[in-house]
């Protein structure tokens, strides 16, 4: 990693906090409304379960162990937030609540509990009723960090995304580029981060809670710089031999997490950001390889990515059609693939010490 570019990226990572509502004019633009951040999103069952929470307490230990003190605020069960120092830890909470409670954490590092931060750590678990009817989908787990913190070491996020997929036997997810939004002011920000995915291709839309609560067992949303897939999705886009034949090893790594296996795309997540702003935006190349091998389990249509809100001016991904196209962004003819296969040559290759553990 460049030096320079790191020294900049410290020096101007305010810059990736914007203002609340800044593109709703009828909205308050108090506070941060939103944070450019690397983002790991994990969907698994049975959040109901004693095991699968304590699994999920693990996971945070380790969040917050790489945390540090940045965490300031918790909303828990729809009560009103709690300064994260004065709140009782996750397993002491966990414990009051029984299979038929929700299981909601959302931890965020905004100076005020209603700001955007780069530091979060949320759960969405149905109750156990709801999952076990079947017809609610599943249960999500997201996690951020700064840009900067990945990009001094992108391999402690991937270890950390692995590892939780491992502990909750993940049916899918994905990390890489993404806007956290305010967690009372969702809707105002929306349009914020659509524009920022105009700019950036390769960033995540949509709140991951939304995601989950659609059925979507079978398929995934999109591919990222780390996708995960069960090993029933692996086995309908043909195997590791086949992914292999399709990606190439210099670029894209598989770890075998058990329920499924974890693909890495690259050294570092990729936004499609272009270096100039004469010049458009560009798909990330290693990202359109990847959705190709993945075509047959990726969604191409679902219900709208954002909601927006109520006579708003600016756009969002509230009808279907703009939320397939957002979905089908990676799709490209032959000729097409084949440039992007030849631009990964001009991309920073994997080494022995960017491997995902259990590697395949």
């Amino acid at each position: 990693m460049d030096k320079n570019f790191l020294q900049w990226a410290r020096e101007n990572q305010s810059k990736a906090l914007i203002p609340n509502a800044v593109l709703e004019p009828r909205h308050s633009h108090e506070g941060i409304g939103a944070a450019v951040v690397i983002r790991g999103c994990l969907y698994f069952e049975k959040a109901y379960d004693a095991e699968v929470r304590e699994a999920l307490a693990q996971c945070f230990d380790d969040y917050c162990a790489a945390a540090g003190d940045k965490l300031t605020f918790l909303w828990h069960n729809a009560k009103a937030a709690q300064a994260f120092k004065k709140a009782k830890p996750m397993r002491e909470l966990a414990a009051k609540l029984g299979e038929n409670d929700r299981f909601d954490f959302d931890y965020v590092s905004g100076e005020r509990a209603s700001d955007a931060g780069f530091w979060s750590f949320n759960i969405f678990g149905m109750r156990g009723w709801e999952q076990k009817m079947g017809t609610r989908g599943v249960d999500v787990l997201e996690f951020s960090f700064p840009m900067v913190a990945i990009q001094e070491d992108p391999d402690a996020f991937a270890g950390m995304f692995f590892r939780f997929a491992q502990r909750l036997k993940a049916v899918r997810g994905h990390a890489g580029f993404a806007v956290n939004l305010s967690p009372t002011d969702q809707t105002e920000n929306e349009s914020t981060e659509y524009w920022v995915s105009q700019l950036m291709p390769g960033l995540d839309v949509g709140s991951p809670p939304a995601n989950a609560e659609r059925d979507m067992q079978d398929k995934i949303k999109s591919v990222d710089w780390l996708t995960a897939i069960s090993k029933d999705m692996l086995d309908r886009v043909g195997g590791v031999s086949k992914l292999r034949s399709e990606l190439p090893p210099a670029w894209f790594s598989f770890g075998d997490y058990g329920a499924g296996v974890v693909i890495r795309a690259g050294v570092l997540p990729d936004g499609g950001l272009s270096e100039s702003e004469d010049k458009p935006p560009v798909l990330p190349p290693a990202y359109v390889v990847l959705d190709a091998a993945l075509r047959p389990i990726r969604a191409s249509e679902m219900e709208i990515l954002q909601r927006g809100t109520v006579n708003g001016d600016a756009p969002v991904y509230n009808t279907k059609a703009s939320t397939a196209a957002w979905l089908r962004r990676f799709e490209t003819d032959e000729n097409r693939l084949l440039a992007a296969k030849a631009a990964l040559l001009d991309t920073p290759q994997l080494t022995a010490a960017n491997a995902l553990p259990n590697p395949l």
